[in-house]
């Protein structure tokens, strides 16, 4: 009787896959194989063309969860994060010079004008210029209301005007600021040149006719502007024979006893030896007084010098 011929054994490799405890099937080996190949690009038994293996890398690169690719996400949202953030830290920086620059230049605004550091204080007024009739107490109570204002905030040529405008005597004044807490006043008085004889005594003027003051004797030193009774002379009369008497010398001034001028504003002097001096309008009168000096040198009734580039005398 023949045996059956015996069928071999199949291999390992060949035999069916093993399953796991659970009952299912473990992966198929010939899937990690596939995958290896299409990694490296070498054909395997998944691929069947050229590009197979490029586009399971490709795929293999996409994996939800793949390590590179949280990696280079992560790295760039960091990057953006710190870029913000420095840019903050820039801005905040920025904002504290300037609110550290503000307080700084508050401080000093209110240390220069607001505060006593410069303040002026009356007894720090000093005075120069004046003569017996201001004195520095006119000028310090002038400038009182000004006490205790920053130097830098005082207007020092408004407060010289205001010295003139509150004190008669002065014709213009010239102020400084005297650090930390002071003022330098300079005075330039108005000087008497001729009385005019009124109702209420003697008017006291300088050489712009200003009224320094109202005496009941005439001074001797000061020459009278003349009138006629019952002629009423015009304020530019007036001015007229101040400005002539104003523009000579201190001696020559002294010599000069009245003043008289005409309708058509033509002033004549009388010395006090009786000599006249004609000097017509109250025009080129500085030229006229340097000729007038010179003629006084001879002895003369008469002086004219209206036409002062041919003066005469008689």
């Amino acid at each position: 009787m023949m045996r059956k011929p015996s069928v071999p054994r199949r291999r390992d490799a060949e035999a069916l896959p093993p399953t796991t405890a659970s009952g299912g099937r473990t992966p198929d080996a010939s899937a990690s194989v596939t995958a290896v190949g299409a990694a490296s690009g070498t054909p395997g038994r998944a691929g069947n063309g050229p590009g197979d293996g490029h586009e399971a890398n490709e795929r293999a690169l996409s994996v939800p969860g793949d390590h590179r690719e949280r990696a280079v996400s992560t790295s760039l949202s960091d990057r953006i994060d710190e870029r913000r953030r420095a840019r903050r830290r820039l801005r905040r920086g920025w904002i504290l010079r300037i609110g550290a620059v503000a307080v700084a230049v508050a401080l000093v605004v209110w240390a220069a004008l607001f505060s006593p550091l410069l303040a002026l204080r009356t007894s720090s007024i000093t005075v120069t210029g004046a003569d017996d009739t201001v004195d520095a107490v006119a000028v310090q109570e002038t400038l009182s209301e000004h006490a205790g204002r920053s130097l830098l905030s005082l207007d020092v040529a408004s407060l010289g005007q205001e010295v003139a405008d509150s004190l008669v005597r002065v014709k213009a004044a010239e102020v400084a600021r005297s650090w930390p807490h002071g003022l330098e006043v300079r005075l330039t008085m108005r000087v008497p040149v001729a009385v005019r004889p009124t109702d209420n005594g003697y008017q006291v003027l300088d050489d712009e006719a200003v009224v320094l003051e109202t005496v009941e004797q005439a001074p001797a030193d000061l020459a009278v502007i003349k009138t006629d009774p019952g002629r009423e002379l015009s304020q530019a009369q007036v001015s007229a024979v101040t400005e002539v008497i104003g523009s000579l010398s201190a001696d020559v001034r002294e010599r000069v006893s009245e003043g008289a001028v005409s309708d058509t504003a033509r002033v004549t002097l009388t010395l006090d030896n009786g000599a006249t001096v004609v000097w017509g309008e109250a025009t080129d009168s500085e030229l006229k007084a340097q000729v007038l000096a010179v003629l006084l040198g001879q002895e003369a009734d008469t002086y004219d010098v209206s036409s002062p580039h041919s003066p005469t005398t008689s």
